[in-house]
Protein backbone atom coordinates (compact mmCIF):
# COMPACT_ATOMS: atom_id res chain seq x y z
CA UNK A 1 0.00 0.00 0.00
CA UNK A 2 3.05 2.48 0.71
CA UNK A 3 4.52 1.61 -2.59
CA UNK A 4 1.08 2.11 -4.17
CA UNK A 5 0.71 5.07 -2.52
CA UNK A 6 3.94 6.85 -3.49
CA UNK A 7 3.87 6.22 -7.01
CA UNK A 8 0.30 7.90 -6.70
CA UNK A 9 1.58 10.60 -5.62
CA UNK A 10 4.33 10.69 -8.32
CA UNK A 11 1.83 10.21 -10.80
CA UNK A 12 -0.30 12.98 -9.70
CA UNK A 13 2.66 15.17 -9.41
CA UNK A 14 3.57 14.58 -13.00
CA UNK A 15 0.02 15.53 -14.06
CA UNK A 16 -0.02 18.97 -12.19
CA UNK A 17 3.04 19.87 -13.92
CA UNK A 18 1.76 18.40 -17.54
CA UNK A 19 -1.26 20.48 -17.32
CA UNK A 20 0.53 23.91 -16.00
CA UNK A 21 3.23 22.95 -18.78
CA UNK A 22 0.14 22.95 -21.63
CA UNK A 23 -1.96 25.85 -20.08
CA UNK A 24 1.50 28.17 -20.09
CA UNK A 25 1.79 26.75 -23.88
CA UNK A 26 -1.53 27.16 -25.40
CA UNK A 27 -3.36 29.52 -23.21
CA UNK A 28 -1.35 32.67 -24.58
CA UNK A 29 -1.15 31.58 -27.82
CA UNK A 30 -4.27 30.60 -28.38
CA UNK A 31 -5.66 34.11 -26.83
CA UNK A 32 -3.62 35.80 -29.11
CA UNK A 33 -5.23 34.08 -32.33
CA UNK A 34 -8.52 34.63 -31.48
CA UNK A 35 -7.94 38.28 -30.75
CA UNK A 36 -5.50 38.17 -34.57
CA UNK A 37 -9.06 36.66 -36.04
CA UNK A 38 -11.26 38.84 -34.64
CA UNK A 39 -9.75 41.82 -35.78
CA UNK A 40 -9.40 40.11 -39.05
CA UNK A 41 -13.26 39.80 -39.39
CA UNK A 42 -13.92 43.17 -38.72
CA UNK A 43 -11.06 44.79 -41.20
CA UNK A 44 -12.74 42.45 -43.75
CA UNK A 45 -16.02 43.42 -43.20
CA UNK A 46 -15.06 46.98 -43.79
CA UNK A 47 -13.01 45.85 -46.84
CA UNK A 48 -9.73 46.79 -44.85
CA UNK A 49 -6.35 45.15 -46.71
CA UNK A 50 -4.95 45.24 -43.42
CA UNK A 51 -7.29 41.77 -42.53
CA UNK A 52 -4.83 39.54 -45.25
CA UNK A 53 -1.79 40.97 -42.59
CA UNK A 54 -3.77 39.72 -39.55
CA UNK A 55 -4.70 36.51 -41.20
CA UNK A 56 -1.46 36.03 -41.91
CA UNK A 57 0.25 36.68 -38.62
CA UNK A 58 -2.13 34.61 -36.92
CA UNK A 59 -1.07 31.58 -39.34
CA UNK A 60 2.05 32.01 -38.72
CA UNK A 61 1.38 32.26 -34.40
CA UNK A 62 -0.91 28.71 -35.07
CA UNK A 63 2.35 27.07 -36.86
CA UNK A 64 4.75 28.09 -33.93
CA UNK A 65 2.15 27.14 -31.65
CA UNK A 66 1.99 23.82 -33.36
CA UNK A 67 5.30 23.27 -33.23
CA UNK A 68 5.71 24.11 -29.52
CA UNK A 69 2.87 21.16 -29.05
CA UNK A 70 5.23 18.73 -30.93
CA UNK A 71 8.08 19.30 -29.03
CA UNK A 72 6.32 19.02 -25.45
CA UNK A 73 4.59 16.29 -26.67
CA UNK A 74 7.89 14.46 -27.09
CA UNK A 75 8.78 15.67 -23.38
CA UNK A 76 6.38 14.33 -21.98
CA UNK A 77 6.74 10.98 -23.78
CA UNK A 78 10.24 10.83 -23.08
CA UNK A 79 9.31 11.47 -19.01
CA UNK A 80 8.76 7.91 -18.95
CA UNK A 81 11.94 6.62 -17.17
CA UNK A 82 12.84 9.80 -15.37
CA UNK A 83 9.51 9.55 -14.02
CA UNK A 84 9.80 6.52 -12.78
CA UNK A 85 13.59 7.36 -11.34
CA UNK A 86 11.81 10.01 -9.10
CA UNK A 87 9.06 7.11 -8.17
CA UNK A 88 11.76 5.12 -7.35
CA UNK A 89 13.39 7.21 -5.29
CA UNK A 90 10.42 8.04 -3.11
CA UNK A 91 9.91 4.31 -2.79
CA UNK A 92 13.37 3.55 -1.40
CA UNK A 93 13.96 6.66 0.47
CA UNK A 94 10.73 6.12 2.47
CA UNK A 95 13.03 2.60 3.71
CA UNK A 96 15.79 4.76 4.33
CA UNK A 97 17.50 3.27 1.16
CA UNK A 98 19.35 6.56 -0.66
CA UNK A 99 18.96 6.58 -4.56
CA UNK A 100 21.69 8.36 -6.52
CA UNK A 101 21.47 7.99 -10.16
CA UNK A 102 22.33 10.50 -13.60
CA UNK A 103 19.62 11.87 -15.53
CA UNK A 104 18.49 9.05 -18.48
CA UNK A 105 19.78 10.30 -22.09
CA UNK A 106 17.78 10.28 -25.19
CA UNK A 107 16.29 7.38 -26.60
CA UNK A 108 13.74 5.55 -28.66
CA UNK A 109 10.11 5.90 -26.86
CA UNK A 110 9.58 2.32 -26.72
CA UNK A 111 13.15 1.61 -25.43
CA UNK A 112 12.55 4.15 -22.38
CA UNK A 113 9.14 2.61 -21.78
CA UNK A 114 10.99 -0.69 -21.35
CA UNK A 115 13.48 0.25 -19.25
CA UNK A 116 11.18 2.32 -16.84
CA UNK A 117 9.20 -1.10 -16.33
CA UNK A 118 12.37 -3.11 -15.79
CA UNK A 119 13.36 -0.05 -13.29
CA UNK A 120 10.39 -0.40 -10.99
CA UNK A 121 10.35 -3.97 -10.89
CA UNK A 122 13.69 -3.77 -9.67
CA UNK A 123 13.50 -1.36 -7.36
CA UNK A 124 10.42 -2.98 -5.58
CA UNK A 125 12.82 -5.82 -5.25
CA UNK A 126 15.32 -4.17 -3.55
CA UNK A 127 12.37 -2.81 -1.11
CA UNK A 128 11.75 -6.33 -0.59
CA UNK A 129 14.36 -8.26 -0.29
CA UNK A 130 18.05 -6.74 -0.26
CA UNK A 131 18.35 -4.76 2.73
CA UNK A 132 20.30 -2.73 1.46
CA UNK A 133 21.19 1.34 2.20
CA UNK A 134 22.46 2.72 -1.13
CA UNK A 135 21.31 2.12 -4.68
CA UNK A 136 23.05 3.46 -7.70
CA UNK A 137 21.51 3.77 -11.36
CA UNK A 138 23.62 4.46 -14.21
CA UNK A 139 23.47 4.37 -18.12
CA UNK A 140 26.29 4.07 -21.06
CA UNK A 141 26.54 3.73 -24.19
CA UNK A 142 28.83 0.81 -25.61
CA UNK A 143 29.23 -0.42 -29.33
CA UNK A 144 25.39 1.19 -30.30
CA UNK A 145 23.89 -0.19 -27.15
CA UNK A 146 21.86 1.41 -24.80
CA UNK A 147 23.02 0.03 -20.79
CA UNK A 148 21.20 0.30 -17.78
CA UNK A 149 22.96 -0.42 -14.67
CA UNK A 150 21.45 -0.95 -10.94
CA UNK A 151 23.54 -1.49 -8.10
CA UNK A 152 22.76 -2.00 -4.26
CA UNK A 153 25.64 -2.61 -1.44
CA UNK A 154 22.15 -4.85 0.13
CA UNK A 155 23.00 -8.86 1.16
CA UNK A 156 23.50 -10.67 -2.34
CA UNK A 157 22.87 -14.40 -2.73
CA UNK A 158 20.13 -13.83 -5.13
CA UNK A 159 20.08 -17.60 -7.20
CA UNK A 160 16.52 -18.76 -7.83
CA UNK A 161 14.07 -15.99 -10.28
CA UNK A 162 11.60 -15.80 -9.22
CA UNK A 163 8.32 -13.62 -11.19
CA UNK A 164 9.74 -10.35 -11.28
CA UNK A 165 13.63 -11.24 -12.31
CA UNK A 166 11.66 -13.10 -15.27
CA UNK A 167 9.49 -10.19 -16.13
CA UNK A 168 12.28 -8.08 -16.16
CA UNK A 169 14.18 -10.57 -18.78
CA UNK A 170 11.35 -11.11 -20.90
CA UNK A 171 10.95 -7.15 -21.35
CA UNK A 172 14.72 -7.26 -22.23
CA UNK A 173 14.27 -9.64 -24.58
CA UNK A 174 10.76 -7.74 -25.88
CA UNK A 175 13.12 -4.63 -26.92
CA UNK A 176 15.75 -7.17 -28.52
CA UNK A 177 18.20 -6.90 -25.51
CA UNK A 178 19.30 -8.58 -22.46
CA UNK A 179 19.42 -8.53 -18.65
CA UNK A 180 22.62 -9.76 -16.51
CA UNK A 181 22.24 -10.38 -12.64
CA UNK A 182 25.35 -10.37 -10.25
CA UNK A 183 24.53 -11.00 -6.91
CA UNK A 184 27.44 -12.54 -5.05
CA UNK A 185 26.12 -13.28 -1.40
CA UNK A 186 26.95 -9.95 0.94
CA UNK A 187 28.42 -8.34 -1.82
CA UNK A 188 25.13 -6.23 -2.86
CA UNK A 189 23.69 -7.16 -6.56
CA UNK A 190 24.25 -5.87 -10.35
CA UNK A 191 21.65 -5.72 -12.42
CA UNK A 192 22.45 -4.61 -15.81
CA UNK A 193 20.34 -4.73 -19.05
CA UNK A 194 22.29 -4.29 -22.67
CA UNK A 195 19.13 -2.97 -25.28
CA UNK A 196 20.48 -2.65 -29.29
CA UNK A 197 20.25 1.12 -30.35
CA UNK A 198 19.20 0.08 -34.22
CA UNK A 199 20.06 2.16 -36.91
CA UNK A 200 16.28 3.89 -37.46
CA UNK A 201 16.90 5.56 -34.07
CA UNK A 202 19.79 8.36 -32.95
CA UNK A 203 22.71 6.65 -31.27
CA UNK A 204 23.30 9.15 -28.21
CA UNK A 205 27.12 10.38 -28.13
CA UNK A 206 29.41 9.92 -25.57
CA UNK A 207 29.43 13.72 -25.45
CA UNK A 208 25.70 13.74 -24.35
CA UNK A 209 26.31 11.42 -22.01
CA UNK A 210 28.75 13.20 -20.38
CA UNK A 211 26.47 16.36 -20.22
CA UNK A 212 24.20 14.32 -18.55
CA UNK A 213 26.60 12.71 -16.44
CA UNK A 214 27.89 16.52 -15.44
CA UNK A 215 24.07 17.49 -14.93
Amino acid sequence: LSQDEVRRLATTAERERIGRDLHDLLGHTLSLITLKLELARKLYDRDDARARQEIGEAEAIAREALAQVRSAVTGIRASDLAGELASARLLLECQQVHLQYMPPPPMPVEVERGLALVLREAATNIVRHAQATRVQVDFMLEDRQLVMQIRDDGRGGVQAEGNGLSGMRERAAALGGQLTLQSPRGEGTLLTVRVPLVAATTPLSPASLAQGGAA
